[in-house]
């Protein structure tokens, strides 16, 4: 072999070693991101489940939610119910007061006539 073709291989396997050293440079980066990747996954995941988590403790909150709900309602018709009862008791009692009144006018005006015949006698 001559010179020339000599000094043009250790080149070309000089070159070759530059590029093998390259890629081997590449291959440990993409390593450094294929594991950068599985971490970031593993972070995804965690907030995957998180989120899964938040979901159920919606459900949840919008059940009771519900529930409280229906408690205020029946509790606005309980006292619809109990003010017309009230109101109703109200009328009750004036009318038991009138008559009593009534009744105590009536009583005082027997007194009344007790004592004149009393008086009489």
């Amino acid at each position: 072999m001559d010179k020339e073709t000599k000094q043009m291989f250790e080149l070309i396997l000089a070159k070759l070693d530059g590029m093998d050293g390259r890629l081997d440079s590449m291959d440990g980066r993409l390593d450094s991101m294929n594991g950068r990747l599985d971490n970031m996954d593993g972070r995804l995941d965690r907030m995957d489940g998180r989120l899964d988590n938040m979901d159920g403790r919606l459900d949840s909150v919008e059940k009771r939610q519900d529930e409280m709900y229906l408690i205020q309602r029946s509790l606005e018709e309980n006292i619809k119910v109990t003010r017309a009862e009230q109101e109703k008791m109200i009328y009750m009692l004036a009318d038991v007061q009138g008559k009593v009144t009534k009744l105590t006018e009536e009583v005082d005006e027997h007194e009344e006539v007790i004592k004149q015949i009393r008086a009489i006698k």
